[in-house]
């Protein structure tokens, strides 16, 4: 018997679920119009996605003077811009441009977010008591797993018929690429929605549907998480310092470049959102930088060695970049950063072990933590690198696989530094008692 069942009160929900069990909704028409309301939010929260877009973007086409496109074809710049902040992939009449602001993916997730926890926290069995969890089939129905299904496929199917109509603009996206961001989105929403109620526990049902799945995860993996979690956001947080600083020292660069596009008063207010929106971008450029990935811009180059010349957009974010040539000696000393990231891992890691672990198994959860690290860093490059092909900004961002391996390599090689010194730490015989 589980910890979970012994918890429970016993009841002939204990055995194994049956379809037609009371766990699991027959196919009614009361189910039927929960699912539906379940699709039409995930095409509404397109819908609105797309308006909190377009509003912004008709109000600057209204205000500036020189624009000389059409009502409609401004109304399918907003769509071709929604689509882009799924990571889709637009074509415009010389090129194929993909690059996510990873700002404006924000607002899709936080509308999905809103939207999935009607859908998955307000369905009829949330007014009852905690249900007795026989299987994963009453565990998915208490998680509301087939409501958030629902809700990702209406997102995604509303996404597609909504980018189809810019194909009739002058800036058509290419469906096929929409296809990943417009899953990912809705999935992270539900996620969100999931990981707050375990940490609020106010819905009875999905609390035993959580608390279900919880016990079944590997307690290696239960351990990891929350550690790699924290060394995800202290590099944000050291990223974003990064990007500050640099912007700052170059500032007077930057404003040079603002004056040399003589934007107008609505040109230089538009590219300066845009330019805020790609914020997150440039913190996972930085990332690859101070791992020793570096970071690529068409043909610039930037490493810990030196910077390479090329051409560049006339972007007066880029102005941040250093000159052409060779950097400063001792910028490898920037891979501190992720050491000591890791070595805060494997701290956490010792401490989530008891004191009489083994050193594997310390291990072990140091080095998974390092491989989530790793995964949401090879995620967040894929998602912040774009390009303009063809052309000389083919790449512009980071290598993923490249940042992804070397950040798990450092983040790990300092876990396991310092799991090894307090396990043989915690091993000496004046500390025992």
């Amino acid at each position: 018997m589980t910890l979970l069942q012994r918890t429970e009160p016993a009841t002939p929900a204990d055995a194994p679920d049956r379809p037609d069990g009371s766990l699991l909704e027959g196919l009614t028409l009361g189910r039927l119009a929960e699912l539906a309301v379940a699709a039409v939010a995930g095409a509404v929260c397109v819908l609105l996605g797309v308006v909190a877009v377009a509003v912004p973007t008709l109000v600057a086409w209204v205000a500036d003077e020189r624009s000389s496109v059409s009502f409609w074809q401004a109304l399918g710049v907003s769509v071709d811009l929604w689509a882009l902040a799924h990571r889709a992939q637009v074509r415009t009449p010389d090129a194929v441009v993909v690059l996510a602001p990873l700002l404006l993916t924000v607002v899709p997730v936080l509308l999905c977010w809103w939207a999935a926890r009607q859908v998955v926290l307000n369905r009829e069995e949330m007014l009852a008591r905690s249900p007795v969890i026989g299987g994963w089939r009453s565990a998915w129905h208490a998680l509301g797993g087939s409501d958030a299904v629902v809700f990702c496929l209406g997102y995604l199917v509303a996404a597609l018929l909504v980018a189809h109509t810019a194909s009739f603009g002058l800036a058509p996206v290419l469906l096929p690429s929409l296809v990943p961001g417009a899953l990912l989105v809705p999935l992270l929403a539900v996620s969100l929605v999931w990981w707050a109620e375990h940490r609020r526990r106010e819905h009875p049902a999905v609390l035993a549907g959580l608390r279900w799945v919880e016990l079944r995860t590997p307690v290696l993996v239960r351990r990891a998480v929350p550690a790699a979690v924290e060394v995800v956001v202290g590099l944000a947080a050291v990223t974003f310092l990064v990007v500050l600083g640099l912007l700052l020292v170059r500032g007077e660069r930057v404003l040079t470049l603002y004056g040399a596009l003589d934007a107008g008063v609505v040109g230089t207010s538009v590219l300066t959102v845009a330019q805020l929106l790609a914020v997150p971008n440039l913190m996972v450029w930085a990332l690859g930088w101070l791992t020793g990935a570096g970071v690529t811009v068409g043909t610039v180059h930037v490493g810990w060695e030196s910077s390479t010349a090329g051409d560049l957009p006339l972007l007066p974010v880029l102005g941040a970049l250093p000159e052409p040539g060779t950097l400063p000696p001792g910028m490898w000393a920037m891979a501190l950063v992720p050491l000591v990231a890791g070595a805060w891992l494997g701290h956490r890691a010792a401490a989530a072990a008891s004191r009489l672990s083994s050193w594997w198994t310390k291990t072990r959860i140091a080095l998974l933590g390092a491989l989530l690290v790793g995964a949401a860093a090879l995620v967040a490059g894929w998602l912040a690198t774009g390009g303009l092909t063809p052309g000389l900004l083919g790449t512009v961002g980071v290598e993923p696989w490249r940042l992804a391996g070397l950040l798990t390599l450092e983040v790990g090689a300092g876990a396991l530094v310092v799991v090894t010194l307090r396990h043989l730490l915690g091993r000496r015989p004046g500390r025992r008692r």
